[in-house]
């Protein structure tokens, strides 16, 4: 009796062993899948966090008043030669084939109050990149508005 004993003991069956192995790919397989998943929306994420950036910091250098009000309107192809100052970083730009545009132009459908007449003290900044991201085109989009209110020409509603 006890030699039975320790033969049970000894080992598993085959139908042990497969309705564990059943058993633990039931339960890492959905586990694994999760995390796939999870790493391609981080990755994303990633991207777009990037494309962001770039697009703000392209923003911030288009700001300035000595540059926005003295080209308007403007439309720029980024990368451009002639505005070394607009770039998108080097590794993305390669990477992901991206490029983008800057456009200044005066805001549109905004009036003096009360007038109807166009208002030309309020402008407004777009800045647009694209980039492929597996195959498939992605953008994002800025836009921002300037006013000019060092102007001695500002018109309001009390003036008229």
């Amino acid at each position: 009796m006890k030699r039975i004993v320790r033969n049970i003991y000894k080992g598993f069956t085959l139908v042990e062993v497969m309705l564990a192995v059943i058993i633990i790919g039931a339960g890492v397989i959905p586990v694994l899948s999760l995390f796939m998943s999870g790493s391609r929306t981080v990755e994303k994420g990633g991207l777009i966090l990037e494309a962001t950036i770039a697009a703000q910091n392209i923003l911030d250098r288009a700001k300035s008043d000595s540059f926005i009000w003295d080209n308007i309107p403007l439309s720029i192809n980024i990368p451009d030669e002639k505005y070394p100052q607009f770039t998108i970083p080097e590794f993305f730009a390669k990477k992901y084939l991206a490029s983008g545009t800057l456009e200044i132009d005066h805001a549109p459908g905004h009036t003096v109050l009360g007038t109807g007449i166009n208002e030309t003290n309020l402008i407004q900044i777009i800045v647009k990149l694209n980039w492929v991201e597996n195959n498939f085109p992605r953008t994002t989009r800025i836009l921002t508005y300037r006013a000019r209110t060092s102007s001695f020409e500002l018109k309001t509603a009390t003036r008229y």
